[in-house]
Parts: C-alpha cells; sequence; structure tokens
C-alpha cells in the first residue's frame, strides 16, 4: 500500500481511505505532467493499478474519479481510462474557479483581454506560419458574411482565438480563449439578448477592422497591428453592456455560466476558425 513518512493513521493502523487516494492522485498526476503517461495514453486497468498500488478496486475508481475531475483523465465506457488532450479544460476550471473565489470584476477581465491580445498580436507578428495568417484571415472574412446568430454572436471570438493561435504560445493562447468565451458567453447568455439582425449588423461593421488586422499580420507590421488591434478593442469596449462591466464573477447568478465555460465554450470558438 501506499504510504508516506507522517501519514496519520486510523485506529486500526491502517492508513484512511482518503489519504490512500491523494497519494495514488499525487503518483498518476506526477506521471501525466511529466509525460510518463503521455496524452492520449491508455492507463493501466483498474486491476493493474490495484496490485501496483496494493489497494482495493473502489479506492483506484475513487482516484480515477477526481483525476477526471481535474481534467487529467477521461473514462471511455467499454474502453478504459485514458490521458486527457485537452489543455484548455485543464485550465479553465480552476481559472474559473480563482476568479469566483477572488470576486474578479469583468473590467479587469475586459482590461486583461486588451492585454493578452496586443501580446499574442505582437507575438503573431514573429511567429505566425503561412497557415496561421491565412487562418487569421479566414475567421476576419467570416465575420463580414455572418449567416446565423452563433456565426454573429461568436464569430469575434473565433477571430481572436486564431489571432492568439499564431502566436505559437499555449499559455497565452489557453488564457485568451477562456477569457474572450467567458465575455462572450456572459455578454450573449446573461446581458444582452438581440436579434440575429442586431448581431449580424454589429460584427459585420467590424469586420473591417479585423481585416485590416490580417492584413497587417500578413506584413508582419508591428505597429498597425497595435494600432488596429486597439481600435478593435475599443469599439469592443464602447458596445458591451454597462451592466455586463459593472459584474463581478462571484455573482451567484453568473455562476452557471462561469462553471460552463470550459472545453464546450472553447470548442465552439476553436471549432470556428
Amino acid at each position: 500500500m501506499v504510504a508516506q513518512q507522517g501519514d496519520a493513521l486510523a485506529p486500526d493502523g491502517t492508513i484512511p481511505r482518503a489519504r490512500v487516494a491523494d497519494q495514488i492522485i499525487d503518483a498518476l498526476r506526477r506521471r501525466i505532467l511529466t509525460g510518463s503517461l503521455p496524452r492520449d495514453s491508455r492507463l493501466p486497468t483498474e486491476r493493474e493499478l490495484a496490485a501496483e498500488f496494493g489497494v482495493s478496486a473502489p479506492t483506484i475508481r475513487e482516484s480515477l474519479r477526481a483525476l477526471t475531475s481535474l481534467g487529467l483523465v477521461e473514462v471511455r465506457h467499454g474502453s478504459g481510462a485514458y490521458v486527457r488532450t485537452d489543455s484548455d479544460a485543464i485550465l479553465s476550471g480552476p481559472l474559473a474557479m480563482l476568479m469566483q473565489l477572488e470576486s474578479v470584476g469583468m473590467d479587469e477581465v475586459v482590461g486583461l483581454i486588451q492585454v493578452l491580445n496586443l501580446h499574442a498580436a505582437r507575438l503573431a507578428a514573429d511567429s505566425a506560419t503561412e497557415s496561421d495568417v491565412a487562418a487569421v484571415r479566414a475567421a476576419a472574412e467570416r465575420t463580414a458574411h455572418c449567416e446565423t446568430l452563433e456565426d454573429a454572436q461568436r464569430g469575434g471570438a473565433a477571430f481572436l482565438v486564431a489571432l492568439s493561435d499564431a502566436s505559437h504560445q499555449p499559455l497565452l493562447a489557453g488564457l485568451c480563449r477562456f477569457l474572450i468565451n467567458l465575455l462572450v458567453t456572459l455578454e450573449t447568455s446573461v446581458y444582452i439578448r438581440k436579434n440575429v439582425s442586431s448581431w449580424r449588423r454589429w460584427t459585420e461593421d467590424t469586420a473591417s477592422t479585423r481585416l485590416a488586422i490580417a492584413d497587417a499580420l500578413a506584413r508582419r507590421d508591428q505597429q498597425a497591428l497595435h494600432d488596429k488591434m486597439t481600435e478593435l478593442h475599443d469599439r469592443v469596449l464602447g458596445r458591451l453592456s454597462p451592466k455586463l462591466l459593472t459584474a463581478r464573477i462571484s455573482d451567484p447568478a453568473l455562476a452557471p455560466f462561469v462553471g460552463g465555460i470550459g472545453f464546450d465554450s472553447t470548442r465552439r470558438a476553436s471549432s470556428a476558425t
């Protein structure tokens, strides 16, 4: 059985099951994070893990459930447990909880998005491949011709996601995806409910600025990128709901929406690019 010096023992002299599960979680988490268990690899079976750690199958299942909630493991029924490859899901849960605990204001979120987007654009000017430039341009062009409400509401987010991906900085891109989708989700689900024509009109009106950003990226023009990104941010800021900008992430009314930010929302924006 796994144990460490100094563990508190149960009255019968054994290590409490909760403590054992914690140690198994830590051991498997280290293997995943250090690459001993690579992305998308299959974990040993419950029986094999139980034999390795000297514990029962229920203790292993408890540990796997915890790793699943952390976004590190995905249990595929009939196939086994696998190392999860979605880094967005791993990032979004703890970050959303931190923002709720610290009662972060949406004005802080908007300000940070601007800083991160400007930084992403600067890095993209040096790092973007021709494929990246094409993806940014395609996302900008889609905002000029929105067909559905989803296109109109998510088109701007998809464009910024494509730009952050072009920075080739995984942490930066992950933060941008999470914060951008948080902003869009709250704006579209809680504070602003407009019909498709209103959303389409606004998205298409700002498409020219996105296209100018794509052009500047293609030219690797740092100054033009900075200027046009600032212009886009100012235009977005000018149309956000005042109630949204004064909201705090800890507001109980926002909890169902904040808790839903993660794999599904980031996938929607990423798949649009």
